[in-house]
Formats: structure tokens, sequence, C-alpha cells
């Protein structure tokens, strides 16, 4: 094999990694986007979560001091528990979907 050969060759194995490292690069960097926005997403499901215990405790307080009353019927705070286990499902999903990324 002559030397313009060999030189060829060797730009050619050069291109070729480099192609490869890009895709890589461009992978990871689609990876760590796809986490982040996840991440995100976690975050504002937690505070939704926070505010709707939040509200459901208010509820609460209302009925057993402000109103009086013995007990709470799980009828009254039921919107707030239906949206409480819609998050937690939303936030199970989610959590899930980042594990899948991470791998």
């Amino acid at each position: 094999m002559g030397f313009w050969d060999r030189m060829e060759q060797v730009v050619n194995q050069g291109l070729e990694s480099s192609r490869e490292i890009l895709g890589k690069a461009r992978e990871k960097a689609k990876d760590l986007g796809e986490k982040g926005l996840l991440r995100y997403e976690i975050t504002q499901i937690e505070r939704q979560a926070e505010k709707k215990f939040s509200q459901l405790g208010a509820a609460v307080y209302e009925k057993l001091v402000l109103k009086d009353q013995a007990t709470v019927r799980k009828e009254a705070v039921k919107e707030f528990l239906d949206d409480i286990q819609e998050l937690k499902d939303r936030l199970e999903r989610l959590e899930s979907d980042l594990k899948k990324v991470g791998k």
C-alpha cells in the first residue's frame, strides 16, 4: 500500500470516528434534554400535589372547626382526593419514564 493510500485510509478512519463521536454526543444531549424536561414536569406535579393537600387540609379544617362537625364525609372532599390520586398516577408515570431515559 502506497503512502497516499495509507493517508487516505487514516483520514477516512478519522472522519468515521468523528461521525461516531458526534452521533453519541447528539444522543447524550437529547437524553439530557429529556431528563431535564421530565424532572421539570415532576417538580411541577409535586407543587400541584402540595397545593391540593393544602386545599384538602383547609376543607377538613373548615368542616371540623369552623362548622363544628364531628366528622368529615369522604364525599365532602372527594374532589381533592381524586385530584391527588390523579397527580400521584402522573408522577409515577413520569418517574418511570425518567428511569427509562436514564438507561
